[in-house]
C-alpha cells in the first residue's frame, strides 16, 4: 500500500509514528516548513501523478491540505483536527473550482473535542456544510483528545479508515 502522510504547521512526524506509517507500507511523509513551501501543493500533485498514491492523510494544516489534494487526485483522505480554519491562507495556491468542489472519494476526519486550537465547532461546521451538499465525508468524536495526537489516538484512527476503505 502506498500512501501519504502529511504533519502540521510548524510540526513534524515522531519517530514513533514514523514506524508506524512505515509498518502500514509505503508512507510518503515528509518534513515541511509550511512558511517556505510557496509551491507545495503544486509540487505534491505532480508527484502523486506521476506516482500515484491509494491515500492520503494529514494533520491540522497538513489535513486540510490533503482534504485538497483528495479532491485532485480523487483518492480517499484521512484527517485528524484539520485546520479548517486555515482554508483563506491556502486560496491562493488552489484554483477556484477546487475550493467548491465537493469529496467523492471517502473523507474521514478525526476531531479533538479538547483541541485547543483548531476549534471543533469549525470543523464540525465544515463537515455538515459538506454533508448537506452530499459529500463523501464523515466524522468521528474522540472526546478526550487534544490538537496534539497520541500515538494510541492516531493508530486507532488509521485502522479505522483503513477498515472503513475495505
Amino acid at each position: 500500500m502506498k500512501f501519504a502522510y502529511l504533519h502540521g504547521y510548524q510540526g513534524s512526524v515522531t519517530d514513533e509514528k514514523r514506524a508506524y506509517l512505515d509498518s502500514l507500507g509505503d508512507c510518503f511523509a515528509p518534513s515541511i516548513d509550511y512558511d517556505n513551501a510557496t509551491t507545495l501543493v503544486q509540487d505534491l500533485i505532480a508527484q502523486f501523478k506521476k506516482e500515484p498514491i491509494e491515500f492520503i492523510a494529514g494533520t491540522s494544516l497538513g489535513g486540510m491540505i490533503s482534504y485538497y489534494l483528495g479532491l485532485v487526485l480523487n483518492i480517499p483522505v484521512l484527517m485528524f483536527n484539520p485546520a479548517v480554519i486555515a482554508i483563506e491562507r491556502l486560496q491562493p495556491f488552489l484554483p477556484e473550482q477546487l475550493l467548491k468542489a465537493i469529496p467523492i472519494k471517502q473523507n474521514l476526519i478525526f476531531t479533538g473535542l479538547q483541541d485547543d486550537v483548531i476549534e471543533p465547532k469549525f470543523q464540525i461546521e465544515f463537515v455538515e456544510n459538506l454533508q448537506k451538499l452530499n459529500g463523501n465525508i464523515e466524522q468521528i468524536f474522540a472526546a478526550n483528545m487534544t490538537h496534539l495526537i497520541t500515538l494510541e489516538e492516531f493508530e486507532k484512527a488509521f485502522e479505522t479508515f483503513l477498515e472503513s476503505k475495505k
